[in-house]
Protein backbone atom coordinates (compact mmCIF):
# COMPACT_ATOMS: atom_id res chain seq x y z
CA UNK A 1 0.00 0.00 0.00
CA UNK A 2 0.94 3.54 -1.09
CA UNK A 3 0.82 6.22 1.66
CA UNK A 4 -1.08 9.65 0.88
CA UNK A 5 -0.97 12.83 2.48
CA UNK A 6 -4.38 15.51 2.46
CA UNK A 7 -3.80 18.65 3.07
CA UNK A 8 -7.05 20.57 4.66
CA UNK A 9 -8.55 24.21 4.97
CA UNK A 10 -9.93 26.74 2.75
CA UNK A 11 -9.27 28.80 -0.15
CA UNK A 12 -6.74 30.85 2.49
CA UNK A 13 -5.25 28.50 4.39
CA UNK A 14 -4.51 24.99 3.94
CA UNK A 15 -3.46 22.68 7.34
CA UNK A 16 -0.35 20.15 5.88
CA UNK A 17 -0.87 16.64 6.72
CA UNK A 18 2.53 15.11 8.00
CA UNK A 19 1.11 11.52 9.17
CA UNK A 20 -0.98 10.66 6.09
CA UNK A 21 -2.71 7.25 5.62
CA UNK A 22 -2.02 4.22 3.56
CA UNK A 23 -4.22 3.37 0.77
CA UNK A 24 -4.27 0.74 -1.94
CA UNK A 25 -4.93 3.30 -4.39
CA UNK A 26 -5.70 6.68 -5.70
CA UNK A 27 -9.42 5.63 -5.76
CA UNK A 28 -9.13 4.47 -1.69
CA UNK A 29 -7.29 7.88 -1.50
CA UNK A 30 -9.99 9.76 -3.42
CA UNK A 31 -12.67 8.58 -1.22
CA UNK A 32 -10.88 9.28 1.95
CA UNK A 33 -10.44 12.71 0.86
CA UNK A 34 -14.48 12.61 0.15
CA UNK A 35 -14.91 11.23 3.59
CA UNK A 36 -12.87 13.90 5.10
CA UNK A 37 -14.04 17.01 3.44
CA UNK A 38 -17.62 15.86 4.52
CA UNK A 39 -16.43 16.09 7.98
CA UNK A 40 -14.63 19.56 7.34
CA UNK A 41 -17.88 20.19 6.15
CA UNK A 42 -19.55 19.80 9.26
CA UNK A 43 -17.13 21.56 11.09
CA UNK A 44 -16.42 24.61 9.34
CA UNK A 45 -19.44 25.96 6.86
CA UNK A 46 -22.06 27.94 8.32
CA UNK A 47 -20.03 31.22 9.20
CA UNK A 48 -20.01 33.29 5.69
CA UNK A 49 -22.25 34.01 2.61
CA UNK A 50 -19.46 32.20 0.94
CA UNK A 51 -16.90 29.80 1.65
CA UNK A 52 -14.73 27.33 -0.39
CA UNK A 53 -13.27 24.19 1.21
CA UNK A 54 -10.33 21.89 0.31
CA UNK A 55 -8.16 18.69 0.58
CA UNK A 56 -5.54 18.64 -1.34
CA UNK A 57 -3.63 14.70 -2.04
CA UNK A 58 -0.33 14.28 -2.04
CA UNK A 59 1.75 11.10 -2.71
CA UNK A 60 4.57 9.62 -0.91
CA UNK A 61 6.78 12.05 -3.38
CA UNK A 62 4.95 15.44 -2.10
CA UNK A 63 3.28 15.26 -5.82
CA UNK A 64 -0.02 17.26 -5.47
CA UNK A 65 -2.20 14.44 -7.40
CA UNK A 66 -5.73 15.87 -6.52
CA UNK A 67 -7.67 18.69 -5.42
CA UNK A 68 -11.14 17.96 -4.10
CA UNK A 69 -12.92 21.52 -2.92
CA UNK A 70 -16.17 22.11 -1.91
CA UNK A 71 -18.41 25.49 -2.42
CA UNK A 72 -21.28 27.05 -0.32
CA UNK A 73 -22.61 30.08 -1.70
CA UNK A 74 -25.63 32.16 -0.10
CA UNK A 75 -28.31 34.29 -1.84
CA UNK A 76 -30.89 35.94 -0.73
CA UNK A 77 -33.71 35.36 -3.34
CA UNK A 78 -36.64 37.97 -3.47
CA UNK A 79 -39.29 36.56 -2.57
CA UNK A 80 -42.04 37.29 -5.42
CA UNK A 81 -45.29 39.69 -4.36
CA UNK A 82 -47.62 36.43 -4.62
CA UNK A 83 -45.66 34.47 -2.46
Amino acid sequence: MRRYFFDSGDAEHLVEDDMGLECEGIAAARQAAVDGLIDLAREELGGSEQQQLLVDIRDESGRKILRLSLILKIEKLELSASG
